[in-house]
């Protein structure tokens, strides 16, 4: 799949950081070697190899950045299937190599900050390398495929820095995700923790945020805005004795949160209580202001383990927000 964000421009633009996403699933990669120029183009490259995943790329509003130029061809055909016939802007183009195999997500998004977040209108969009077919547009999937492609993350329409005094960012992120969300990605059905100490790994890159809050942001992060809460993972926890919450903790198991301005703080967990009518409450302690003291679980109880990622909408940006997540849970 492949995620491309492109920053956000100066006075008219909406606040927030509300990411143009692209997500295309791509199987078996090769390498693909960058096109010569001719004596007439620019010097800048037509692509640029991607070896290994995760991998971002950033470039500027003239165009400049890690990534190149791509093909007059192939500009023109993403600009018609993608950016309503308009002409890309400040695109950077990447050939992803034959070393990262598997399905892959990349993300655009452009972005400046006068105060929080600002978003330029921006796409992404993956290519055939050989004929120039354009396989996917932003939230589109591309079939498994052995073709090589070449993904470009662009803004929609030219961005005026005003003399470098708003200077804005395109960012390419390209992740490797999985071939489906996760079995757990729901509710209905959490995969059940039969003891402690529990330790297990999920891809939560294709999850979906499917139930309830997982934290009182209102008590527990006063300072965010806009909160958000995506890809969500779930588990089934029955104490057998009443007492403080078991220890959970979770990390990215690689790099895929770093591209983010929370980064890896971000990836959060929050405990729901199953009621006995199937519905949920998020449980926090007698006083709700405490967000640091162990909630109190009660024996017999049935209560749900979320793992999920968090962000800001308004200060942040969020180019990826999910991947493979490492989680464990001990006895206090």
């Amino acid at each position: 799949m492949v995620t491309a964000t492109v920053a956000a421009r100066h006075p008219g633009a909406r606040w927030g950081s509300a990411l143009a996403s692209v997500a295309v699933a791509v199987a078996g990669l090769s390498l693909v070697a960058p096109a010569a120029a001719s004596a007439a183009e620019p010097t800048r490259p037509t692509l640029r190899t991607v070896r290994t995943l995760p991998f971002t790329g950033t470039g500027d509003a003239q165009g400049e950045g890690d990534g190149g130029r791509g093909r007059a061809r192939a500009n023109a055909a993403v600009a018609a299937a993608c950016n309503g016939g308009a002409p890309l802007s400040a695109p950077q183009w990447y050939a992803v190599g034959k070393k990262p195999t598997g399905s892959i997500r990349a993300v655009a998004a452009g972005v400046w900050y006068p105060r929080g977040a600002v978003e330029e209108p921006s796409g992404a969009a993956v290519v055939d390398h050989w004929s120039g077919e354009v396989l996917a547009c932003t939230g589109e999937v591309v079939p498994r495929t052995q073709r090589p492609v070449d993904v470009v993350g662009y803004l929609a329409e030219p961005y005026d820095d005003q003399d470098g005094y708003y200077p804005l960012t395109l960012t390419t992120r390209i992740d490797r995700v999985p071939a489906g969300p996760p079995a757990n990605d729901h509710v209905d059905d959490a995969q059940p923790i039969p003891s402690l100490p529990f330790t297990t790994t999920v891809d939560t890159s294709l999850a979906d945020d499917d139930g309830p809050r997982l934290l009182n942001y209102g008590r527990c992060l006063l300072s965010s805005l806009l909160p958000q809460q995506a890809s969500t993972a779930w588990y089934r926890y029955a104490p057998t004795t009443t007492g403080p919450a078991p220890a959970v903790s979770v990390r990215p198991a690689n790099g895929w949160a770093d591209a983010n301005s929370p980064g890896a703080a971000g990836l959060r967990t929050g405990i729901l209580e199953l009621l006995p009518d199937g519905s949920t409450r998020l449980v926090e302690n007698a006083d709700d202001w405490d967000c640091e003291t162990p909630v109190e679980l009660v024996a017999g109880h049935t209560y749900l383990i979320g793992v999920f990622y968090t962000w800001d909408d308004y200060y942040d940006v969020a180019l990826t927000t999910g991947g493979p997540v490492n989680l464990s849970v001990k006895s206090r």
